[in-house]
């Protein structure tokens, strides 16, 4: 699980503020995890595969070494 700095939710806090719509904020927030765990995990060599799911939400699978998380 990672962990998100106080800078990073001061940043979702500002673009909240002029965001608008509760869902689209969601939908920000989500690509924003979706993002930092790609990131995350291909810089420390793992391969990620990203799954769009029927209710909108998304299934990382990250790949280290020979099995999957």
């Amino acid at each position: 699980m990672l962990a998100i700095g106080q800078r990073d939710l001061l940043r979702v806090f500002y673009a909240w503020c002029f965001w608008g719509d509760q869902q689209e904020l969601d939908r920000f927030l989500q690509a924003y995890a979706i993002e930092k765990t790609r990131l995350e995990a291909r810089k420390r060599g793992h391969t990620v595969m990203e799954q769009p799911l029927s209710n909108g939400s998304v299934k990382l699978t990250i790949q280290v070494g020979g099995g999957a998380l």
